[in-house]
């Protein structure tokens, strides 16, 4: 993992939901629980979902979150 994927994992773990457009040429941002949209890399989205897969929860209206046990 780079330390920008390791931000986007640390994000996720404090509360933020990624959140993306569908498509061929879909847009990925962060959503802080502040309310702050941060653009990020669709790339580095996808390595972490992929990466991560088992941690996150999918299918939620308000965006992919950190699975908080």
């Amino acid at each position: 993992m780079s330390k920008y994927q390791l931000k986007i994992i640390e994000a996720l773990k404090g509360g933020a939901k990624l959140q993306c457009t569908e498509g061929s040429s879909y847009k990925t941002w962060l959503v802080y629980p502040n309310g702050v949209k941060e653009v990020i890399r669709r790339d580095s989205a996808n390595k972490v979902c992929e990466s991560y897969f088992g941690s996150l929860v999918f299918g939620e209206s308000t965006g992919i979150r950190w699975y908080k046990k």
